[in-house]
């Protein structure tokens, strides 16, 4: 009698851990492949948000960029700011740690913002350093279902639609599925 209770008590932990993100798949998540011989330098500096994947926490809100500094300690500063669109219009900063846990991959970083919240993939599929970068994260749940991010970064806060349909096709080879982009509002900022 406690075995059916214990599992359904892991999946409802498992779908609250979850619930801030809202793309859901059929079974395991995909295999990807991610950017060979990834420079962290190059790497650094501002990101305008250009698409993403929904997840609740960017709700009602435009002109997300977010900054990458190397801290003394090997990890990463994720700064992640954006305006409210809730008629206030004020600035939402969330900051973050991030880190390689594998120097042998490092385009497969790890990334949480809050104390007591786990780590999660933040894995570059692709960049190009100068304009854009194709940033991946699944978590298998239960093998039955995954959940997905997914965002689409330029140096600019405009990408041409040439380098979104190269970066969609790359998706699409993995199995990924583009019509879940939702565009970020990068004007009057």
């Amino acid at each position: 009698m406690i075995r059916p209770f214990l599992c359904y008590a892991v999946v409802l932990v498992l779908v609250v851990d979850l619930s801030h993100g809202q793309v859901f798949g059929k079974g395991k998540c995909p295999t990807v492949t991610v950017q060979d011989n990834f420079d962290l330098q190059k790497y650094l500096g501002d990101w305008y948000e250009i698409l993403r994947f929904y997840v609740g926490f960017e709700d009602n809100s435009k002109c997300t960029v977010a900054n990458y500094q190397l801290k003394d300690d090997g990890h990463i500063r994720v700064d992640n700011k954006c305006i409210s669109l809730d008629g206030d219009g004020k600035l939402i900063e969330a900051i973050g740690d991030g880190y390689v846990p594998d120097k042998t991959e490092p385009a497969k970083l790890q990334v949480k913002f809050g104390k007591d919240i786990p780590y999660g993939n933040y894995w570059i599929l692709d960049t190009d350093y100068k304009n854009y970068t194709l940033i991946y994260s699944c978590k298998d749940v239960l093998d039955l279902t995954h959940v997905e991010f997914c965002w689409i970064l330029s140096r600019e806060r405009t990408l041409a639609a040439q380098t979104k349909e190269m970066l969609y096709q790359k998706l699409s080879a993995f199995g990924i599925k583009t019509e879940n982009f939702l565009k970020t509002q990068q004007t009057d900022c």
